[in-house]
């Protein structure tokens, strides 16, 4: 049992498997080898914008290319094999530990004014204190500058200081002044797929020499949706309170997800009218301290590929790798079970279950009168 700073814990494992050139990077192939080309033509743009959901690899890939375009081996003398950061040479190894004097990063959340930018526009006049490198500045969540800093910022990108790169990242796009957007190459960063997240905690676990079955990392990566940081925080818990061997209960009791034979086990109570059975499942649920919110939205999830396996059988296919072949499977079994007006019944039920939910009194109460209505 761990019993030390867990947050301290989480951040470095994270950090420890955080990529250390483009060839770890997990997903994102179109922006990596865009980037690659780039690199290798010697056509690198001034400023680059780089958009997604949380936690797929915007501010890595970011640092990342900050190393490449300083690294001793590679850029500005690349070859087709060296369009990529050593990751060994005191450049690279200097942007790793976070002393690297030509790397400023920027939070916008927390140095969103005018007088923040005037201060970056201070720094461009400098050049590289290694001659011949670039200054790079990464600017996170760029989107919260205000509109005096952004207006401030666009007068350096209308002219970009030599030997200067702009690396802006965003979850939200939309609020990033336009002018800005023109004047950079903008890339839109994936969520990742179930198999590559399952992939990366993988090979976290074999590293760390973690027992831990792959249906469990399923159910880690599917919480994650699509954000693989998210999956690594999660997995770093489980290592921390659990040790070296991570079953399903643990699972459960850490972070609270909810295996998926809870959600066939239920569909077959409710096919079977089966009220009392149903609704002493959900009591289960809710004194083991499990979310009901994320079970009714985990249900809706289910019910909807029932939905979809129903009306074209050859997509069940696709499910396997999100949810295991014993799942999809079943998933299968029940579209061919249960009538369309069923189905579509039931799905109404539980989003009026889960709107309910956020002002019943009582948290069970709205899904078991949704049991009740689906059970008559």
């Amino acid at each position: 049992m761990f019993t030390g700073d867990l947050s301290r814990y989480c951040m470095v494992l994270y950090r420890k498997y955080r990529p250390k050139n483009f060839a770890e990077v997990v997903g994102q192939e179109h922006v990596v080898e865009t980037l690659q080309g780039a690199i290798q033509t010697g056509r690198l743009a001034h400023a680059y914008l780089f958009t997604g959901p949380r936690g797929t690899g915007k501010t890595s890939l970011a640092r990342l290319l900050a190393k490449v375009v300083n690294c001793d081996r590679s850029y500005p003398h690349a070859r087709s094999n060296l369009a990529d950061a050593c990751a060994v040479c005191s450049s690279c190894k200097e942007v790793e530990e976070g002393r690297a004097m030509d790397l400023i990063e920027i939070d916008a959340a927390s140095n969103r004014g005018i007088d923040d930018i005037r201060a970056l526009r201070e720094g461009t006049r400098f050049s590289s204190m290694n001659a011949g490198k670039y200054k790079v500045y990464i600017i996170d969540e760029c989107h919260q500058l205000s509109k005096e800093a952004s207006n401030a910022l666009l007068k350096t990108l209308e002219e970009p200081p030599a030997k200067t790169l702009f690396i802006l990242a965003t979850t939200e796009p939309h609020k990033v002044l336009p002018t800005i957007v023109s004047r950079v190459q903008k890339f839109d960063f994936k969520k990742l797929n179930t198999d590559q997240i399952i992939s990366k905690l993988q090979r976290i676990a074999l590293a760390e020499k973690i027992e831990i079955e792959k249906d469990l990392l399923r159910l880690i990566a599917r919480q994650a949706e699509g954000s693989l940081r998210d999956a690594e925080s999660n997995f770093a818990k489980l290592i921390a309170f659990k040790g070296q061997t991570i079953d399903e209960e643990a699972v459960k009791e850490v972070l609270g997800i909810i295996p998926l034979n809870f959600y066939y086990d239920f569909f077959k109570l409710i096919q079977a009218k089966k009220r009392p059975e149903a609704i002493t499942l959900i009591s289960q649920i809710y004194e083991s301290g499990l979310d009901l919110d994320n079970f009714i939205k985990g249900l809706l999830d289910y019910s909807r590929r029932v939905l979809v396996a129903r009306a074209n059988p050859a997509d069940i296919n696709g499910f396997g790798a999100d949810l295991g072949e014993d799942s999809s499977q079943k998933i299968s079994g029940l579209a061919k079970e249960i009538d369309g007006k069923g189905i579509l019944k039931l799905i109404s039920a539980l989003i009026r279950a889960r709107e309910d939910l956020k002002i019943s009194p009582i948290p069970q109460l709205p899904l078991e009168i949704a049991v009740s209505e689906l059970t008559e």
